[in-house]
């Protein structure tokens, strides 16, 4: 299926969160059909025999023909493709695409080609291969194979050459071995028992002028493989150690930073490292460490969110002193925060602490907030000496250390509240600002914290926002002013997301010559709008979107997929439990946890909705389902609406409501359902729930809806056969289009049978 020059129409990512593309747009696939193109894309251009393909789709629950059930999906998937994206082979099957499509295939080549080039030349090559992961492999697929089997193995290779990387950078083959020290940091949290990445960090710290942080690192390897192993470090790692020991100390700016006036009280616990040196850590006299400063820089397109802002002013003055800052991926929650502690930097004198806790992440994995106490001690200057083994020791004496400064301490990124309490200082003094999905309710409840729930940007914001990105000064404002009409279309598009105000300029800056209405043209040839704001890699809205998803739970998950079938705009517990066929107490559940992950909006009690670019991304996952799944779901959904309006006319009939019985907040939604029901060939209940409708409509003076609903009604009809009702649509219609009508609805409906 290539093309001109070796490119290929069709893109897979396997290195992360899967993804595919036809020919740039992404496609969503079911999970099965996802691991086949996995286990076909593993092995591009080379034939992939049948069991392999069955093991990697069914794993162990292997359907009674595999060979026919791989058949079949493989129809599916050139039906979504292309007819020529798989070859059939003698016993199996290939994808017939350029190696350079997929990206697993690019990792191995450049890890290949590295091996025969100079050193400068493999650095460059190791670095472009590591470019290629997104996190873990195989995210999104589903394959117990492919996981178990495959993933260690390409993550063994990535390791490999990560460390052969820092081997050539330590050579003096890299500019910046600071950016290396931070990347091995993350490294070894995530891979703590991989010596080898341990022995890189600290020699990386060594030669950027960070001695004792390098023992530091030392003495937390052997830590963990006591603990985790009951076995101390390699020689690898206990022979850098000693070269660290026997190097004559200096008096470096780096070190003496590190280090801590009160190192040498006697009180201090006596924490020598493992093999009974004492490490170094007395600062050159007249030193004192300096404030830590931890915070990333602002965004200086950042504009709006006055309210927000005034909240967080009210901490420097009142309790409380800890604030909860909560939305959905995307609402600007980090930019506000951060907008907001660099005005305020003079009010903590002793310095501001940051940490990304990583709680919605590519990867999936949350930092343990043992390694965020870590971080901070060694921020706020305490000596490696001082810092006990324990992991709850050392929070005791981070909590020590702050007990009587002024620090402002930002925890980005939360998952839950057990990862953020053992972060949070004594100290009266010191201002917590916490950020995440999720809304945290345990610290408002137990520590009093203060909610700030960020919702989408009102209008004129917006606008100043999209301005603000398009161009420094009055030049985006400028730009908007030129082009009204696309400009409301561009917001239109965005709606009130800043992350999708950040994506629209990015692709706006990209084509500075070229009109705003050219680039709404671009976006709108999308399928939705999340495809529209989603072809620009991980920070895109879909990635964005994704790493809340898969933190749900079970049934949250799958009311939230379900979702993308219900039009909106309004949704309660008993729909939610009909469309996914549950009881309600668990629709309850479920609803409640998405609520919580900001995924939901309570608009009344009872009454939920959800942010439309959330909408279009539950939309894209459910289409990925086969029919046989949503469509009963659709069905279900459709019962249970259509049982609503029936209620409303039984009340308007029995004297117990007013006009039509239907509430002005019911109404848009049995509209949605029309609408639906149409849209899927749901006949018998598109014509029953507009016929419910009309009073209400007509009461109303909702014309135009009327007219929709009732020739979506006529045409259900006409389809059904239904000759007697099809007139009572045509009356309806004649009216809405202010056309004479003198016949007796009522009498005619009874007439007909239609009740």
């Amino acid at each position: 299926m290539s093309r001109v020059g070796g490119t290929s129409p069709v893109s897979v990512r396997l290195l992360g969160p899967f993804a595919v593309t036809l020919d740039g747009t992404p496609v969503a696939l079911t999970p099965r059909l996802r691991a086949l193109l996995a286990v076909l894309a593993l092995d591009v251009g080379r034939p992939v025999p049948t069991d392999r393909i069955a093991a990697a789709v069914w794993g162990e629950e292997r359907p009674a023909d595999p060979r026919k059930a791989v058949q079949v999906l493989v129809t599916r998937l050139r039906t979504a493709l292309g007819a020529d994206v798989v070859r059939t082979t003698s016993g199996g099957y290939q994808l017939d695409v350029p190696a350079s499509a997929v990206d697993v295939a690019r990792f191995e080549a450049d890890l290949a080609a590295s091996a025969a080039a100079d050193p400068a030349e493999e650095y460059r090559l190791l670095r472009r291969s590591l470019g290629h992961w997104r996190g873990a492999p195989f995210e999104a697929v589903g394959s117990d194979l492919l996981v178990t089997a495959d993933r260690p193995r390409l993550m063994e290779q990535a390791l490999c050459a990560v460390e052969r990387g820092a081997d050539l950078a330590l050579a003096g083959h890299a500019p910046d071995l600071g950016e290396l020290a931070a990347g091995l940091r993350e490294l070894v949290a995530l891979h703590p028992l991989r010596e080898g990445l341990w022995v890189r960090l600290m020699a990386v710290l060594d030669r950027t002028g960070r001695r004792a942080d390098a023992l530091a690192a030392y003495q937390d390897l052997y830590r963990v493989l006591r603990d985790e192993l009951g076995t101390p470090p390699g020689e690898e790692a206990r022979a850098a150690h000693q070269r660290l020991l026997a190097r004559p100390s200096d008096s470096t700016a780096a070190d003496g930073a590190a280090a801590d006036d009160t190192a040498a009280d006697s009180t201090a616990p006596d924490n020598r490292t493992p093999d009974g040196s004492a490490p170094n850590t007395t600062a050159p006299a007249g030193t004192t460490p300096r404030p830590p400063s931890m915070l990333p820089p602002p965004d200086g397109a950042f504009r709006g969110r006055a309210e927000a802002l005034s909240t967080l002013d009210a901490l420097l003055a009142d309790a409380p002193r800890i604030a909860v800052v909560d939305g959905p991926g995307g609402i600007g929650k980090t930019t506000t925060v951060l907008h907001w502690a660099h005005r305020v930097p003079d009010r903590f004198p002793d310095g501001t602490l940051y940490v990304n806790l990583r709680g919605f992440f590519p990867t999936n994995t949350p930092l343990a907030p043992a390694v965020a106490v870590r971080q901070f001690l060694d921020a706020l200057g305490v000596p490696p000496g001082r810092i006990p083994d324990d992991a709850d020791a050392q929070a005791a004496l981070y909590r020590s250390v702050l007990a009587d400064r002024r620090v402002l301490v930002v925890l980005d990124n939360a998952r839950d509240v057990e990862q953020v309490r053992p972060l949070l200082p004594g100290g009266r003094h010191c201002v917590v600002v916490v950020t995440s999905r999720n809304r945290l309710g345990g610290l408002v409840a137990v520590e009093g914290a203060a909610r700030l729930a960020l919702g989408t940007l009102p209008p004129t914001e917006a606008e100043d926002v999209l301005a603000a990105r398009l161009g420094s000064g009055q030049v985006g404002a400028a730009r908007l002013a030129t082009e009204p009409a696309a400009a409301r279309e561009l917001l239109a598009l965005c709606g009130g997301l800043p992350l999708a105000h950040v994506i629209v300029a990015e692709r706006a800056a990209g084509r500075p010559g070229a009109p705003l209405a050219a680039l709404v043209a671009e976006l709108h040839r999308h399928d939705s709008r999340i495809a529209a704001l989603s072809a620009d890699g991980d920070r895109a809205a879909r990635s964005v979107f994704s790493w809340s998803y898969r933190a749900l739970g079970q049934d949250a998950a799958a009311v939230f997929r379900l979702l993308g079938l219900h039009p909106g705009p309004y949704l309660t517990v008993p729909s939610v439990a009909a469309l996914a066929a549950i009881p309600e107490q668990r629709a309850r559940a479920a609803v409640g946890e998405l609520e919580r992950a900001s995924l939901l909006i309570e608009l009344a009690p009872g009454q939920f909705t959800m942010h439309e670019l959330l909408m279009d991304y539950a939309n894209e996952l459910v289409s990925a389902d086969p029919p046989e799944e949503s469509g009963p779901a659709v069905v279900r959904m459709l019962d249970h609406y259509l049982g609503t309006a029936r209620a409303a006319e039984a009340r308007a009939e029995a004297g117990a409501g007013t006009g039509s019985g239907l509430s002005d907040d019911e109404a848009p939604v049995l509209v949605g359902m029309v609408r639906r029901a149409a849209a899927t060939g749901n006949h018998e209940h598109t014509w029953r729930i507009a016929r419910c409708l009309r009073a209400h409509l007509w009461e109303r003076r909702q014309v135009t809806t009327l007219l929709e609903t009732e020739s979506l009604a006529l045409s259900a009809l006409e389809t059904l056969g239904r000759v007697p009702e099809q007139a009572g649509s045509r009356r309806w219609i004649a009216r809405a289009l202010g056309q004479p009508d003198d016949a007796d609805d009522d009498a005619y409906d009874t007439a007909a049978g239609t009740r």
